[in-house]
């Protein structure tokens, strides 16, 4: 009689010893994109001296895909060709096929995005580039339909077979250039006005007049141009340049690529008119756009702007913050629809009939300030915008209805929505995509009056801190309780601006921002600067080769961000360092050379150069912090002046000739005596007789009345001074637009 049991063990012993194809190679990696294709059937590597090694020692092309979790394409290219049995099937014969995370391995995904743009002009992900045996690319492309792909790959494998060496041949040709390109040596040099006048004039010949943004279609919020154009506007008072960051602004606050219901902003727009987004939500572009909202309401005072990023920022909080303080990456643009559809922008379309569901009969005021249709403007369904700005909007529509009441219908379509299925939200910690957020929670702290956004900045920064900056050198990437992959010049810089704005916006007697900041910049020279180059992007070779970071890309580029920190340093440490003026020497010739990709590192020259804009300076010295707002009215700008402990500044009267004493004027005119504040009289150590002065914060208000489209200049110009010695006197300029 047979054995029940025995029967039992052996099939399970010749189970075990059969191969397994349920997962491969990639469901050890960390990386949630990868793990994501852990399942298909194309036996993947990651990209690392395995997978190199194995294609060299079998003579073997190399098939390279790099993509993100929350990439709609990379999504469907997965499921088209990489889960199709017979493609997997042709890979696996002749490839070894490598995956890539883009955002974990930056470095890599610029210098093959290069070659994707540089031989076939456009490039995009996911990006698919096949290389030979020795990692030297041929040919590439972005996403293929299944069909074409197994073309594609056919016909390569048909060229390699019978024409190997001139493939060979070609390849090394291309990567020589590509290295050449990524490692060429600086021309030292210098931006003139001139320069940054031509650049900035350039860029608004490329600008939608009506419609606002670069281009026509996809459109993309461009924020490092942006917040070129506006730093420009800020420094010249040109009205042309301010005006191309508003009408881009307004043309984004009222269409569909603004997330009217949850708040926040979508990637892009796949139209000119900014209504019709690609729906992934991506946390770089809360925090620049968030930024520039957040600049320009300080610039304008149009309250849509506070509003727009004020709900961004909550949207960040309440949706996009992990429980140890720190922000997640981003949100698909895919999600299950109501037919169990795996369908893009699902979430986040509307019917009218949904909406008069969730609000019954104040439903009305929604379908008319949001366009509504009956046949809807994207697949049947909606995707609210507003054809003018929201508030003016709501006030036209419905005879000036409130804002929180408006907010509040919001509000109930929002619950409504969270009872769909969610898009996937990649919850990985990228290092310097939270530091940008923290840059702009910081400032809107400050801007908006919201203490709750500074608590969450300083947070999210003393989890960065803690978690990211083990003993063996900062780390990029926080998933799953584990921080690794070695951080790039990037993520330096970028923490270190971090901390510049922490210190700027929230630093107290008790912080020490700065010292950090310079603990960072210190190592980051050490891992990435070359004397009289560009810094490079990584402390070790990678890929094609040595590369210098010059392009911006999703955030600004690491080179730039490089020597806004140094700079920032040398300002407020009231230092003469030789690393900023060296650097922005190495990076002037290739900013102007291509300023539109490299706008970002335009500003941090100008910054290295002239100083800060905006409405928070810090005096040279860093002894005194000036934060300029407007009255609720906008007839008076509002200057916050705030010594140091330690410092002081000197009284319109100083009682001393050799000393500055302070000065505020409005177009030129100084304000009249009233307008100052009641000095103290103290005597200090380097003076004989007693000094008239400031020593603790006070508020000024310089009067403002507009006429045209100019803007009105408001000058400070102080000294600070503390008992020893008094720092060079500082201009802050302040601008107000209509």
């Amino acid at each position: 009689m047979l054995n029940p049991m025995r029967i039992f063990l052996s099939l399970l012993l010749i189970l075990l010893a059969l191969p397994s194809f349920a997962k491969n190679r990639l469901a050890q990696e960390s990386s949630p994109y990868l793990q994501q294709h852990a399942d298909n059937p194309v036996d993947w590597y990651p990209w690392g001296p395995e997978a190199l090694e194995k294609a060299q020692a079998e003579g073997k092309m190399i098939f390279l895909s790099i993509g993100y979790a929350s990439c709609h394409w990379c999504h469907v290219m997965e499921a088209e060709s990489f889960e199709n049995e017979e493609i997997a099937a042709y890979l696996n014969e002749h490839f070894i096929s490598i995956k890539v995370d883009r955002e974990r391995r930056p470095d890599l995904d610029e210098q093959f995005m290069l070659v994707t743009s540089a031989l076939t002009g456009s490039s995009g992900w996911p990006n698919s580039v096949f290389l030979t045996p020795d990692a030297e690319p041929f040919f590439a492309g972005t996403y293929f339909p299944p069909d074409a792909f197994q073309q594609t790959l056919e016909t390569i494998v048909d060229v390699w077979k019978t024409d190997n060496a001139a493939l060979r041949s070609e390849a090394f040709t291309i990567s020589q250039r590509l290295r050449d390109y990524l490692d060429q040596t600086s021309v030292l040099g210098d931006v003139t006005d001139a320069d940054i006048n031509a650049a900035a004039t350039a860029m608004l010949g490329n600008l939608d007049d009506f419609n606002g943004g670069f281009g026509t279609a996809p459109k993309f919020p461009r924020e490092n141009v942006l917040l070129f154009l506006l730093d420009q506007a800020e420094r010249s008072g040109d009205p042309a340049l301010m005006q191309a960051v508003t009408l881009t602004l307004d043309g984004m606050v009222r269409g569909g690529i603004h997330d009217h219901v949850g708040g926040g902003f979508h990637r892009y727009a796949t139209d000119p008119e900014w209504n019709i987004p690609h729906f992934e939500k991506m946390l770089y572009n809360q925090a620049l756009i968030g930024r520039l909202l957040l600049h320009a309401y300080s610039a304008t005072g149009n309250p849509d702007y506070a509003r727009a990023a004020t709900r961004t920022m909550d949207y960040i909080l309440r949706d996009m913050r992990s429980p140890e303080g720190a922000f997640y990456a981003a949100q698909d643009a895919d999600s299950i629809n109501a037919d169990g559809n795996d369908q893009e922008g699902a979430f986040y379309l509307w019917t009218q009939e949904q909406i008069e569901q969730a609000l019954d009969r104040e439903a009305a005021v929604i379908i008319d300030v949001f366009n509504v249709a009956k046949d809807g403007n994207f697949e049947g369904a909606n995707v609210l915008h507003t054809t003018d700005t929201p508030l003016k909007a709501i006030s036209d529509v419905n005879g000036m209805i409130a804002q929180r009441a408006f907010d509040g219908l919001l509000g109930m379509l929002n619950n409504a929505r969270n009872k769909r299925n969610k898009p996937l939200t990649d919850k990985k910690i990228v290092l310097p995509w939270n530091a940008e957020m923290i840059i702009t929670l910081a400032e809107a702290s400050r801007v908006l009056n919201r203490t709750d956004y500074g608590d969450a900045a300083v947070l999210a920064a003393e989890f960065m801190l803690q978690n990211m900056w083990p003993d063996d050198g900062l780390k990029r990437i926080w998933y799953q309780g584990a921080a690794n992959t070695d951080a790039h010049l990037v993520d330096y810089a970028a923490l270190g601006r971090a901390l510049l704005a922490l210190d700027d916006y929230l630093g107290g007697a008790d912080s020490d921002w700065l010292g950090m900041a310079d603990r960072l910049a210190d190592d980051m020279q050490t891992l990435f600067a070359d004397d009289g180059q560009a810094m490079r992007m990584n402390a070790q070779t990678v890929g094609l080769g040595p590369m210098r970071p010059l392009d911006d890309n999703e955030i600004a580029s690491g080179n730039a961000q490089a020597l806004e920190l140094l700079a920032g340093l040398d300002r407020r440490l009231a230092r003469t360092g030789e690393a900023a003026p060296k650097l922005a020497a190495a990076l002037a010739v290739d900013a102007i050379n291509a300023p539109d990709q490299r706008a970002a590192m335009l500003v941090a020259i100008e910054t290295q150069r002239n100083g800060m804009t905006g409405a928070m300076q810090v005096s040279n010295g860093g002894a005194v912090r000036v934060f300029a707002s407007l009255d609720p009215e906008g007839k008076q700008l509002l200057l916050s002046v705030e010594p140091r402990e330690g410092w002081h500044i000197n009284a319109h009267e100083p009682l001393e000739d050799y000393l500055i004493g302070m000065e505020l004027a409005v177009s030129e005119t100084p304000v009249a005596l009233t307008a100052y504040p009641k000095a103290e009289i103290k005597e200090l150590g380097f003076s004989k007789k007693p000094l008239s002065l400031y020593d603790s914060s006070f508020v000024m208000a310089a009067p403002i009345a507009q006429t045209g489209e100019n803007p009105v200049t408001v000058r400070l110009t102080l000294q600070a001074c503390n008992d020893e010695v008094c720092l060079p006197p500082d201009d802050m300029l302040f601008r107000v637009w209509p």
